[in-house]
């Protein structure tokens, strides 16, 4: 089984694969009609291309090789955040969804990763789903420093353009 593979292609270059009865890069429907021979099952809602792709909820753009959340999902974030950090008190399944979001997030803000460290200090050891758990200070702090990070970043470049000569570098 093949979950997720990538590839690039000339844009415009597109060839028909009937079994989806759509089109698709050249070099795409030439995978699918390889993994067809194969037996290896794939699905059309899978089959994605274009400049700017969404993946696992995020908007990538292989041009400019960056990553990031889409407006809404980062607003929807920083709110939950911002409400979650307003509390006195929340329950453990409550501090495990926020990590857990939050955790989402840090594909594209992998630098915002201390923001989590007093969330998971107040879970450790504690296993009722339901017990309160009182949001003391520091992680009320570290939650509002992640919140106005994630609302301030625009995400991660993969690669930064520089100037490379292979005879002085």
């Amino acid at each position: 089984y093949v979950d997720d593979d990538f590839g690039f292609d000339e844009w415009g270059k597109l060839e028909y694969y009937q079994p989806y009865d759509a089109f698709y890069p050249t070099r795409q429907t030439k995978l699918l009609k390889l993994w067809d021979r194969l037996g290896v099952p794939h699905s059309k809602p899978k089959q994605l291309f274009g400049r700017q792709l969404i993946v696992i909820g995020f908007e990538v753009d292989p041009n400019a090789m960056t990553a990031t959340m889409p407006k809404e999902s980062k607003s929807e974030l920083v709110l939950a955040i911002r409400h979650f950090a307003s509390s006195n008190r929340r329950n453990l399944q409550e501090f495990q969804q926020i990590a857990g979001w939050s955790n989402w997030a840090f594909n594209v803000f992998p630098l915002l990763k201390p923001g989590l460290c007093n969330v998971y200090a107040k879970m450790k050891g504690k296993t009722n789903p339901f017990a309160g758990i009182a949001l003391n200070n520091a992680v009320k702090d570290d939650l509002t420093w992640l919140a106005d990070h994630v609302e301030n970043s625009s995400g991660i470049c993969c690669f930064d353009a520089v100037d490379w000569d292979p005879i002085i570098d």
